[in-house]
């Protein structure tokens, strides 16, 4: 398996001429943009909702974690 650059994706989609790739981190989108304004979407649609998920999923994580620490401690005896 060879990953491909975007230059290499937007001609393997099928994007005719000149193009420019934007990209944006969240949610996760490269596009192709030809210079007459038509884009083609890079990243499969299932991407950002699996991101949105795992990132859900990580915060309740992250707390719970230290919280079930802190509990487990032994109380000091009382005299």
């Amino acid at each position: 398996m060879t990953i491909l650059d975007p230059d290499q994706m937007c001609a393997a989609k099928g994007v005719p001429g000149d193009h420019v790739v934007t990209r944006e981190t969240l949610p996760v989108s490269a596009r192709c943009v030809t210079s007459d304004g038509v884009g083609t979407e890079l990243v499969p649609g299932w991407v950002n909702p699996v991101i949105s998920v795992g990132l859900t999923l990580l915060v309740p994580a992250l707390v719970s974690g230290p919280l079930a620490v802190v509990r487990r401690r032994p109380t000091p005896a009382v005299r």
